[in-house]
C-alpha cells in the first residue's frame, strides 16, 4: 500500500492544509490557530481553569500554559483568583480579547460555512460523523 493510500496519512495531510489555511485568518492579528482555539473556548466558557482549558483543547497542560502565557502578554486573557480553590486561577478574556473574538469569529464562521457549502449538507454531516467515529476509535 502506498503512503498516499493510507487513511492516517491522508487525514494528517488534510489537517495540515486546513491548519495552514485557517492560520491565514489569524496570523494578521498575531494569533496562531491554537491561540484562537483557546480564546474561542474562553469566550464560550468563561471562568474556567487552565486545567479545564487543557481538557477542552485536548492538549498537554504545558502546551496550554505556554499558549495562555502568550495571550496574557498580548492582553487578551487574564487570570483571576479562584474563590473556591485559592491555589488555582480562573481564566477570562479581557475586553480587548472579547473584541478580537467577536471580530475573528465572523471570519472563522464564514470560512467554515464556505467549506461546508462546497461539500454540501449531506457530505458535511457524513464527514463530521466519520471524523467523530475515528476520534472515538482512537483512544490515547
Amino acid at each position: 500500500m502506498q503512503i498516499d493510500d493510507t487513511l492516517g496519512y491522508l487525514l494528517c495531510r488534510t489537517a495540515r492544509k486546513v491548519h495552514r489555511h485557517t492560520e491565514k485568518i489569524f496570523s494578521p492579528y498575531g494569533l496562531t490557530v491554537e491561540q484562537w482555539v483557546a480564546m474561542k473556548i474562553l469566550a464560550e466558557h468563561p471562568d474556567i481553569s487552565q486545567k479545564e482549558l487543557s481538557g477542552q483543547m485536548q492538549r498537554d497542560p504545558n502546551t496550554v500554559k505556554a499558549i495562555v502565557d502568550r495571550l496574557l502578554k498580548k492582553d487578551y486573557v487574564k487570570r483571576e483568583p479562584n474563590q473556591v480553590d485559592r491555589r488555582a486561577f480562573l481564566l477570562q478574556l479581557t475586553m480587548s480579547g472579547k473584541q478580537l473574538v467577536d471580530k475573528l469569529a465572523t471570519e472563522d464562521e464564514r470560512e467554515n460555512r464556505q467549506l461546508e457549502l462546497e461539500l454540501g449538507e449531506a457530505d458535511t454531516a457524513n464527514m463530521k460523523e466519520m471524523l467523530l467515529k475515528i476520534e472515538e476509535m482512537i483512544r490515547e
